[in-house]
């Protein structure tokens, strides 16, 4: 399972079809709150999250979710390309910070490595 988190309802479309044609299950949220509220697979799945949302930073919801015990190994996405942003990126850990526009191959990777990372019980590196 990849659940998708970015604010941007195009970019929300199009990882769910780009990730369910790689043949893994997608759910896609727009908000850090509907993420908070859902059921978070405890195994076998990994989070693509925007950096950039309305309500908190994709950091702060990586934070937040690790805090609550229910952290999964994260691709972070951005159009930020700053040191000040990858600075914050680091902190989290991710699998894989890439920058908008990215190319799809990169990000398939990225979810392969999250996902085997998930299998084994570990949320980043």
């Amino acid at each position: 399972m990849v659940l998708v988190l970015d604010d941007d309802a195009s970019m929300c479309r199009s990882l769910r079809r780009l990730i369910f044609a790689a043949g893994f299950q997608v759910q896609t949220f727009s908000k850090p709150s509907e993420l908070l509220a859902s059921e978070i697979p405890g195994s076998n799945a990994c989070m693509v999250v925007d950096i950039d949302l309305p309500e908190m930073t994709g950091i702060e919801i990586c934070k937040i979710l690790k805090g609550l015990g229910r952290s999964l190994p994260t691709i972070l996405i951005t159009g930020r390309t700053d040191a000040h942003t990858r600075f914050l990126a680091a902190q989290t850990d991710p699998v894989a910070l890439l920058f908008k526009p990215f190319q799809e191959e990169p990000l398939l990777d990225a979810i392969g490595r999250a996902l085997v990372l998930s299998t084994q019980g570990q949320s980043g590196k």
